[in-house]
């Protein structure tokens, strides 16, 4: 999907959701479901990268980058379809990220670095690209 470079969240379900709302405003409420905007952000996306015989779906053979996210909270609750859940719903906490079938997230945590020596370093980067580009 989208990156950093492009907004401040690049955040799967935020774009999801977007893609939804977005079709919606354009064509009316049943343009676009829950369920197509998850198949456009995964099998979508890695048609669009010419990569479907590799990632954008749970198939065997293909790359296992899996995300799992907590739907089981106030926010949630009251949802019945999960999928609608997702997209539509309040924010939901990462629980699991796996790439390449090696945890990266686990329990919500950060399990490959320190995340505020991440920070640090995102904040060095951006101020060294400010004074770089003259827009201190």
């Amino acid at each position: 999907m989208d990156g950093a470079a492009a907004n401040d969240n690049g955040g799967l379900a935020a774009e999801m959701r977007q893609s939804l709302l977005a079709a919606r405003g354009r064509q009316g409420a049943t343009a676009l479901s829950a369920r197509q905007a998850l198949a456009m952000a995964t099998m979508g996306s890695a048609r669009c990268l010419g990569r479907q015989d590799e990632i954008g779906s749970l198939e065997v053979g293909k790359q296992a980058d899996v995300a799992l996210w907590r739907l089981d909270d106030l926010g949630h609750t009251p949802v019945a379809d999960p999928v609608w859940a997702l997209v539509c719903g309040p924010p939901a906490r990462l629980e699991l990220l796996t790439v390449g079938g090696q945890p990266v997230v686990e329990a919500g945590q950060l399990r490959t670095a320190d995340p505020a020596a991440l920070a640090r370093e995102v904040r060095e980067a951006a101020r060294a690209l400010m004074f770089a580009s003259g827009s201190r």
